[in-house]
């Protein structure tokens, strides 16, 4: 009997010796990307009265990673199950900002204290709503919950002594705010593409930070006055400008911006007699203050190892901020970021995407597309055409994934599929830097992607540059809901380190399309084996796939295009060209330039534009190699006259007698 009290008694003996603090706050995490794992659970897990005691994430390899690194007990792959189930009274919300809105207020209606990231939400009505909800929970129980908006900077300690010596006088009275957020996309590694698939790119990544930091510091929003953004090489924003002007008359000049530097936070607060200059993320225990024309720095602690904080991401507002929320959540404090925070926060998002998504793009870092003559060597053109583009920026071994356009099993008059020559030269190029490289089709009205592959002889050259072939209708896939359709997106497309679109150019005669060039190339790469039931909603479609999918490079053969009753019965026309860019959108309006066609009554192109994903104001278009006006020939529209249903029955009567 004693040896079976002994351990018990020893163990008794040292916690009454070497006391343990008692667990206050249980939390569950939401998400397992980068921002949770690398930021906030390393954190989490330093204070000893918080226990994460549960996660949630639908990829389960994910799921499975995190709980094994740090040692949380339970998963899930459905948070509502977590709230049903788990013993948590903190919810960490750690998903895309889209999603953001549902969990809080799932969480709210469970009793849970909630820690959402930035933003709270995603229009100012589901901000208002989580409001609504959290007060009306509060008055009917005494055990108030606490929901705190992710803005970790505002506890950044050269912020808080800045703030400090603003209400202390020591720069006079605050008259400006001038802010830049850097970051790096590939810093962060984050597991989704969220980043970039929002319709205001670097706006809605950065420029919370700076904003949130701004009404921290004078107050809410009053009104925009300008908006700048700028797209260097992407197909999305990667760099803009902000003029703001805060209710208490206080003007703000912030900017954004993804860069391949380190990552950089600069907050400058200008006064009438002085100013406070610092860097959140780089110097977070340094800020440098201004006056009378000399500058000297004020040092917080941790002098040198703050340099490597942000790189090791060990920024110290996270663990501060974590700290705070555990005083609220056991009413030792009262919150410093609240729900009015996190609505003025998408107050101001929200004015500044209006702005965004009514006005034009800036000249400024206009996108390029290239214009080469193919006279007598294709694959000479090609080659000058990337070369005149930037080059190829794949690196070695990366996985490179090529979508022709194979779109029928025949190639009348070179005129209906990609030409091989040019398919040919693109691959030998890639070959110079990867093996690792895939020809993907997918299976349409005119047969399967093998079938087309192998009858059109595309399959031959493949077989003799000795790379893969993969029908996308065979490969694992997503599913994505667009207005109704589901999308059935491969993860072969998705996964690609490096996409090569080489499309052809042709008209369309499908309702609204009127071209078949870059963007509706993409039709080809989704797993749906019934096509013809996605053209009800084909302008959505080609939106979500043109915004989605990545794509490096594009590469046109525009060396007999179609006119006409494209994309398979039209009339060909010599152009001779090879048209490149890195923007389908972009791209497309070039080649519609080229065809004699206005891209604004493109309908695909015009949705596009408005919608941020790419350019089409050909004088915002940097053109290289041959000028346009140059190289155009009118194009017949897709249009049923008797000319152009001439042609169609001839050849439909030249196809099906195997003329090629």
């Amino acid at each position: 009997m004693l040896e079976r009290m002994l351990p018990c008694i020893c163990s008794n003996l040292v916690s009454s010796l070497f006391p343990r603090e008692v667990v206050s706050v249980k939390v569950g995490v939401v998400g397992c990307g980068r921002i949770a794992t690398l930021v906030h659970l390393p954190s989490l897990t330093r204070i000893q009265k918080i226990d994460v005691v549960a996660a949630v994430d639908t990829n389960k390899e994910r799921l499975h990673e995190t709980l094994e690194k740090f040692h949380i007990e339970e998963g899930y792959d459905d948070y509502l199950l977590m709230l049903k189930r788990a013993d948590v009274d903190t919810v960490f919300v750690c998903t895309p900002p889209q999603q953001h809105f549902q969990i809080v207020m799932d969480s709210i209606q469970h009793n849970k204290h909630v820690f959402c990231e930035k933003p709270i939400a995603t229009a100012v009505e589901e901000a208002a709503t989580i409001k609504t909800a959290l007060e009306k929970r509060n008055r009917e129980d005494s055990d108030s919950l606490v929901l705190m908006p992710g803005h970790n900077f505002v506890f950044t300690p050269c912020f808080v002594e800045a703030l400090q010596r603003v209400k202390d006088g020591e720069i006079g009275s605050l008259q400006k705010i001038v802010s830049c957020a850097t970051s790096n996309l590939m810093f962060y590694g984050a597991k989704t593409d969220f980043r970039i698939h929002a319709k205001g790119g670097v706006i809605e990544d950065q420029l919370p930070h700076i904003a949130y930091l701004c009404h921290e510091a004078g107050g809410p929003l009053e009104r925009v006055v300008s908006i700048d953004p700028r797209r260097r090489g992407h197909t999305f924003v990667d760099d803009a400008s902000v003029e703001i002007e805060l209710a208490s008359g206080i003007q703000a000049s912030l900017s954004a911006r993804w860069s391949g530097l380190i990552p950089a936070l600069k907050f400058d607060l200008l006064g009438d007699s002085g100013q406070i200059k610092m860097d959140l993320l780089r110097t977070p225990y340094n800020i440098i203050l201004v006056e009378d024309g000399e500058s000297r720095t004020i040092r917080m602690g941790r002098r040198f190892q703050q340099y490597f904080d942000v790189l090791r991401n060990k920024h110290p507002s996270y663990f501060l901020e974590h700290m705070h929320l555990l005083r609220c959540v056991e009413g030792a404090d009262k919150a410093r970021v609240t729900i009015d925070d996190g609505i003025n926060l998408v107050r101001t998002l929200s004015e500044v995407m209006t702005i965004f998504e009514e006005s034009p793009y800036s000249p400024v870092g206009m996108e390029k597309v290239v214009i080469v003559k193919a006279e007598d060597d294709v694959g000479e053109a090609v080659q000058k055409s990337i070369h005149l583009l930037g080059g190829l920026n794949i690196k070695r071994d990366e996985r490179v994934v090529v979508k022709p356009n194979v779109c029928y099993h025949k190639n009348l008059n070179n005129m209906i599929i990609t030409d091989p020559r040019v398919l040919e030269t693109v691959i030998s190029l890639v070959k110079k830097r990867t093996d690792n490289i895939v020809v993907v089709e997918s299976d349409n009205n005119s047969g399967t992607a093998d079938e087309r592959v192998r009858q059109s002889g595309v399959m031959d050259l493949i077989e003799r540059c000795g790379v893969e072939f993969l029908n996308l209708c065979n490969d694992e896939t997503e599913e994505h809901d667009v207005d109704g359709l589901t999308l059935k997106i491969p993860k072969t497309v998705l996964k690609a380190d490096f996409f090569i679109n080489i499309p052809k150019v042709k008209t369309c005669n499908i309702e609204h399309t009127f071209v078949t060039i870059a963007m509706k190339n993409m039709f080809g790469t989704l797993a749906n084996r019934k096509k013809q039931k996605l053209h009800k909603k084909l302008m959505e479609v080609l939106l979500f796939l043109n915004r989605t999918i990545r794509q490096n490079l594009i590469i046109v053969d525009g060396i007999v295009g179609m006119q006409g009753l494209g994309p398979i019965q039209g009339n060909p026309v010599d152009l001779g060209l090879v048209i490149s860019g890195l923007n389908p959108v972009t791209v497309d309006a070039a080649c519609c330039h080229i065809m004699g066609i206005n891209p604004y009554a493109v309908e695909p192109l015009w949705k596009a534009y408005k919608a941020g994903i790419g350019e089409i104001d050909i004088d915002r278009i940097q053109i290289l190699g041959e000028k346009i006006n140059s190289v155009t020939k009118k194009f017949d529209y897709p249009m049923f006259s008797p000319n152009n249903v001439f042609t169609a029955l001839k050849t439909t009567v030249r196809a099906r007698l195997g003329k090629a």
